[in-house]
């Protein structure tokens, strides 16, 4: 868990980063701001193990703790939806 804790530190290093475990496998990550905002988000099992689901969530929180229209990163980085293909069913 040190090593999460240490790479969500280095992300987001303007932060005060806490990551607890879960039972589930999950990470609970909080995120203390200098001015005393405190921002909680779970990530599951899955999203830290999966390369495209990790940068989602570390987009996202990202989003999340713009303040300002200006600090929000590009719209090309927040867009997630289209990384990979739905699945194709065939009837034999």
């Amino acid at each position: 868990m040190n090593f999460l804790q240490e790479k969500f530190a280095s992300l987001f290093s303007e932060y005060q980063v806490t990551a607890l475990p879960r039972p589930d496998g999950a990470v609970l990550l909080t995120l203390k701001g200098a001015d005393g905002n405190t921002t909680r988000r779970s990530i599951s099992y899955a999203q830290l193990n999966t390369p495209e689901q990790l940068s989602w969530v570390i987009s996202a929180i990202r989003r999340d703790l713009a303040g300002e229209a200006s600090q929000l990163p590009d719209i090309h980085q927040l867009q997630s939806q289209n990384r990979f293909a739905l699945p194709t069913y065939h009837s034999v």
